[in-house]
């Protein structure tokens, strides 16, 4: 068996506010640390060349937080760290998260000349109220703006991430985010239903009956739309919640998706190898001071525990999932729940390829239980 493929994931945890919405580890007023926070970034870089095994990385991410907020000159200093310190595989994919406030032209140019070749913008809506709701700093045509910038600079691989279900969305404003999103030609589109966390605003809100939460039918509705209009326009659905042009998915994230080992720097991030998954220290400080061994804690897999996982990840990718090695993994002969699921009209089966239906995509969590109990 070859070796899983490897990438390099680096969290940068500055963002200009806090969004209602999120629960990802990210602070606000704390650039000044930008500089000691690239230089621990590298640092712990160095702790994974072992496991990295001299394969090459076949991509780096770089999320957030908002990235574009670092500064290009320090942006330049990181990757050129990374590049030292990890062999890259000959065209891999380098994808930097950014807001569309937070960048134009000159900015986004400097940050592909350091080697970005992809960019993923926060856009979530094009409703102005839904913008304000979500506690987006921009408006829909700074979005555009972005867009035309990064073209201008030279990028060909773009990602809008988009978000519906914010309570007060009507259907048409889903449907004007979307059609807008098309118009603007990205490579790669992600629509992900909103989802209500503990420990944040919305979180408080719902809690405390003073927001409503969203609304399953009306997310499964706007969710069949984003299916119809996007094959309409020419996207490959590949996986639950993300369309790309032909050849254009993110490599990055199917690393994830098929158990492959990654590298996670910075402040809260995870990384995986061998099917042990670590954790660094969460707060930015604590990182930075503790950089050459930053990991938190960890988990090593079960044997049965990585069969499963690997169902369900695999059950997120819309091309389908082979009976045959489904089984080879797990040990178990999967045709009950397979034979429930065809009845429930959640997958059909062609084949031995187990491959979900508009139904199925709908309630994919039921897929991935059914074949895991």
């Amino acid at each position: 068996m070859n070796a899983p493929e490897f990438a390099v994931y680096v969290h940068i945890p500055y963002c200009i506010s806090r969004c209602p919405y999120c629960d990802f580890n990210t602070y606000v007023g704390i650039e000044d640390t930008a500089p000691e926070y690239v230089d621990a970034l590298l640092t712990e870089a160095r702790t994974w060349t072992e496991r990295a095994a001299g394969r090459p990385a076949e991509s780096i991410f770089i999320g957030g937080g908002t990235p574009s907020l670092l500064e290009p000159q320090l942006f330049d200093r990181l990757m050129r760290g990374l590049r030292e310190t990890f062999d890259l595989a000959s065209g891999a994919e380098i994808t930097m998260e950014a807001n569309p406030e937070t960048v134009d032209a000159e900015r986004l140019a400097a940050y592909g000349a350091s080697g970005v070749n992809r960019v993923s913008f926060g856009a979530q809506s094009f409703a102005p109220h839904i913008l304000q709701k979500l506690g987006r700093a921009h408006d829909a045509d700074r979005t555009k703006a972005a867009v035309a910038a990064a073209r201008a600079a030279g990028l060909d691989n773009l990602n809008l991430d988009l978000i519906y279900g914010t309570p007060g969305e009507s259907f048409d404003d889903w449907r004007r985010s979307l059609d807008e999103t098309i118009a603007l030609d990205p490579e790669h589109i992600s629509a992900y239903a909103l989802t209500i966390e503990e420990g944040t605003a919305f979180g408080a809100a719902v809690a405390g009956g003073t927001m409503a939460a969203p609304d399953d039918d009306d997310m499964a509705a706007k969710y069949e739309y984003a299916l119809d209009a996007l094959r309409a326009a020419g996207y490959d659905h590949y996986e639950i919640s993300n369309w790309a042009r032909p050849g254009r998915a993110c490599r990055h994230n199917l690393v994830y998706w098929t158990q492959g080992d990654y590298a996670g720097l910075g402040a809260g991030a995870h990384g995986h190898h061998a099917g042990t998954r670590s954790w660094n220290q969460k707060l930015p400080r604590t990182y930075i001071d503790n950089a050459d061994d930053p990991v938190a804690g960890s988990e090593t897999l079960s044997p049965a525990e990585r069969a499963d996982e690997w169902l369900v990840l695999r059950a997120r990718l819309v091309g389908g999932l082979d009976r045959a090695e489904a089984e080879s993994r797990t040990g178990r002969d999967l045709g009950a729940p397979i034979d429930r699921l065809v009845s429930a009209g959640l997958v059909t089966q062609n084949e031995g390829v187990l491959v979900p239906t508009r139904r199925g995509l709908l309630l994919g969590s039921e897929i991935a239980l059914a074949l895991t109990a």
